[in-house]
């Protein structure tokens, strides 16, 4: 399992726009990737984040070289400061995830 945690600060105006295309990644695409077992993009104030959880290694590169990621992470790049994301990606088969 990879859970990957991505965060970045939001820049002034670009909340909506953000939010719009997070939305179209959310529940437009990763429900119906091959390993993706969670995806969820949360905005705090000025803070964006994204918490996605993958069966495999495989699942999360065939992700990355999506056509839809390709289109929409410049989208989401262009809402946040510098264009940057901090991911912290935690692989372990050790990790374990429930539903309360």
């Amino acid at each position: 399992m990879i859970i990957a945690i991505v965060k970045a600060t939001i820049l002034e105006n670009a909340h909506e726009r953000l939010r719009n295309v997070a939305n179209i990644l959310q529940h437009t695409y990763a429900p119906h990737e091959e390993g993706c077992e969670q995806y969820e993009s949360f905005i705090d104030k000025d803070t964006f984040l994204t918490i996605e959880r993958w069966s495999s290694q495989q699942a999360l590169d065939a992700h990355l070289k999506s056509a839809h990621v390709a289109t929409y992470v410049p989208q989401l790049r262009a809402c946040v400061v510098d264009g940057v994301f901090a991911v912290q990606f935690i692989k372990s088969d050790a990790v374990s995830c429930v539903t309360l």
